[in-house]
C-alpha cells in the first residue's frame, strides 16, 4: 500500500448525463489535455475512465468517476442559475 486509504466524497454526474455527445466531448476535450489518446467514440469506455482519474489524479479526487468540478474545469458543464446569480453578484 503506498498511502493510507481514506474516504474521499465528490459530487459526480449522474448516468443519464452521460449522452454520447456528452462523452464525445469529454473524450475530445481530455484529448486536448494529453489524457485521451483513444478514438472519440462516445462510449464511456475503460481508456476513457483511465483518462478520467489521470486527469483527475493532479487536482481532484484519484478516481475514474467524472467530478462536477472536474467536468467544469473541462468546460463540459454550465453553470446553474443560482451559480449564475452569485457570480453577477445578485
Amino acid at each position: 500500500i503506498a498511502r493510507e486509504r481514506a474516504e474521499v466524497r465528490f459530487e459526480t454526474l449522474c448516468p443519464p448525463a452521460f449522452t454520447a455527445e456528452f462523452v464525445e466531448s469529454l473524450q475530445r476535450a481530455l484529448a486536448a489535455r494529453g489524457y485521451y489518446t483513444g478514438v472519440v467514440t462516445g462510449v464511456l469506455d475503460p481508456a476513457t475512465s483511465r483518462a478520467i482519474q489521470d486527469y483527475q489524479r493532479v487536482a481532484g479526487p484519484d478516481s475514474p468517476l467524472l467530478s462536477i468540478a472536474s467536468a467544469r474545469d473541462l468546460g463540459l458543464t454550465t453553470l446553474s442559475g443560482a451559480q449564475f446569480d452569485v457570480l453577477n453578484g445578485q
